[in-house]
């Protein structure tokens, strides 16, 4: 029998009781033994995590028979039962949300939804041969604010998916990537960063944009290949994405597709304050219709029990000269000179220094020009070490250069993008000013008005704990071995003996200070 199964030392923001040996980790009755993950594979790869693959006999020729026992709800108390993840009932009550999403996956695979006009093939569903009807009322355009495009026949009603949500490092990622790893071939597990998904729409809607409609059949597309759409960090920000996604999903739900997803957001709480947000209520109510609402919310950031390295995050007065310092050493050599990745869509993102696989750029030249993250993907996608000079602390007038570095922080740490950077105050500094519009009426009525420098702003507001989150995990021993896994494996060794030694002195310090006590 073969599953698939996380690597438990770097399932991500869990500390546990860690395997001493690196290449290979007993859990329970499951040996596992590790692989890489291409960086290439962004699309699919289950948030730049090291997996792996726990091998049992089966006999010769037979198909892996499915076991509802291996489900997220096992693989979870494995982990706990053997030390790689810690007891936390938050995460034990999502586990068994997840394991219920599981059995009504399991109940209803290969069987066609009634009164489909597709046939089955295990969880994948194929077309029949039959003439597509042409789009209704106003064309495909109009479909976007929920037109009167032409809609398949009703279905019956898919499993209902699950929408976890709540704060930074309280385990939303790791355990939507543990059911990922555990899920049987028939569902048909896609698994994206939401940044990666609204992206490829985009991409697929410029190809098919000769098409009545484009957005009905990039719907089709999807389903045809995926059941089960898993999406990281769901968070809405854009005018365009609010637009399009009520009707792409209301299409993607009525022929089937199960979404979990997770957020540092409420439903309801989605895109507030966006343009034209009573455009996008309709995808809310569709939400929580056909997702469980999940709030994981917890008082444990457990990316902080992660042990944080020096020579990465540079705040003196020679922050600039020493980051440049640094540049040049670990350039060993190579000469810097300008060069241009490829973006999607056709576009090119110009560098000014570029050493091997190390960009050097200044904060305005990533964060203050108009980017997005399709230009950041294609930066994490080539180049496997980002420098980058004189982070600000932000203030009103630096409010898009905020979305802007939230959007860069969340491309590279998915990427596994090792970042060193000079900045003007510490990670949860920069975002001082950065306040809820329900921070903001609290402090007016207390007497305190806002001033010009500081940011109003729900969805920074929610961000930026994230983001804060994720700046400090990148500087922590378990980020830059996983920077290393993924790759440069040359520097594996280098890291874990330098980890194996802080260790050894930490404990040479203690029994000093029992001895001295």
């Amino acid at each position: 029998m073969v599953f698939r199964v996380l690597r438990p030392t770097l399932l991500r923001g869990m500390v546990g009781a860690l395997a001493r040996d690196p290449g290979q980790l007993v859990c329970g009755t499951t040996t596992v033994r590790p692989r890489l993950v291409s960086s290439a594979m962004s699309a699919t790869e289950l948030s730049g995590s090291v997996f792996a693959e726990a091998e049992e006999s089966s006999p010769e020729g037979q198909p892996r028979p499915a076991c509802k026992k291996e489900g997220p709800m096992k693989a979870y108390e494995e982990g706990v039962a053997c030390g790689a993840l810690r007891q936390d009932p938050r995460q034990a009550l999502t586990a068994r949300r997840l394991q219920r999403v599981f059995d009504d996956l399991w109940d209803v695979r290969g069987l066609p939804p009634s009164g489909s006009n597709r046939r089955g093939r295990g969880l994948t569903l194929v077309h029949a041969a039959e003439p597509t009807p042409a789009p209704r009322g106003g064309g495909w355009l109009s479909g976007f604010f929920g037109g009167q495009a032409a809609s398949p026949p009703p279905q019956a009603p898919a499993p209902r998916g699950l929408y976890m949500y709540g704060g930074v490092g309280v385990g939303k990622t790791m355990l939507m990537d543990i059911f990922v790893s555990v899920a049987p071939p028939e569902f048909q597990v896609l698994r994206m960063h939401f940044h990666d998904f609204m992206i490829d729409v985009h991409t697929r809607l410029r190809q098919h944009q000769r098409t009545a409609d484009p957005l009905r059949k990039i719907a089709d597309e999807i389903v045809a290949q995926t059941k089960v759409l898993c999406l990281d960090e769901l968070f809405v920000t854009d005018v365009a994405d609010a637009s399009i996604l009520n009707r792409l999903f209301q299409r993607l739900w009525r022929n089937g597709l199960v979404l979990i997803a997770t957020s540092n957001r409420h439903p309801d709480a989605l895109y507030e304050g966006g343009l034209q947000r009573d455009l996008f209520l309709p995808f809310i109510a569709a939400l929580k219709e056909r997702c469980r609402a999940h709030d994981m919310e917890s008082t444990t950031d457990y990316r902080m029990l992660a042990t944080h390295s020096e020579g990465l995050y540079f705040l003196t007065p020679s922050r600039d000269d020493d980051l440049y310092r640094r540049f040049v050493e670990l350039a060993a050599g190579q000469p810097a000179r300008p060069e241009s990745v490829q973006v999607a869509m056709g576009r090119e993102l110009a560098l000014t220094e570029v050493a091997g696989p190390l960009v050097y750029a200044r904060f305005e030249d990533l964060c203050g020009r108009p980017l997005g993250a399709a230009d950041f993907i294609a930066l994490a996608q080539a180049k496997h070490t980002l420098l980058l000079r004189g982070v600000p602390v932000f203030t009103g007038a630096s409010r898009s250069q905020a979305y802007r570095f939230v959007t860069l922080i969340d491309v590279l740490y998915e990427h596994r993008t090792r970042l060193l950077c000079s900045a003007e105050a510490t990670p949860s500094d920069l975002f001082a000013n950065v306040v809820t519009v329900a921070a903001a009426a609290e402090a007016r009525r207390k007497g305190r008005p806002p001033g010009p420098e500081q940011v109003v702003d729900d969805n920074l507001g929610f961000a930026k704990d994230r983001t804060i989150s994720r700046l400090l995990e990148m500087q922590s021993g378990e980020y830059l071995e996983a920077h290393a896994k993924t790759h440069a494996p040359h520097l594996l060794l280098a890291i874990q003996e330098q980890r194996r030694k802080e260790e050894a002195r930490e404990a040479g310090l203690g029994r000093a200070a029992g001895d001295s006590g």
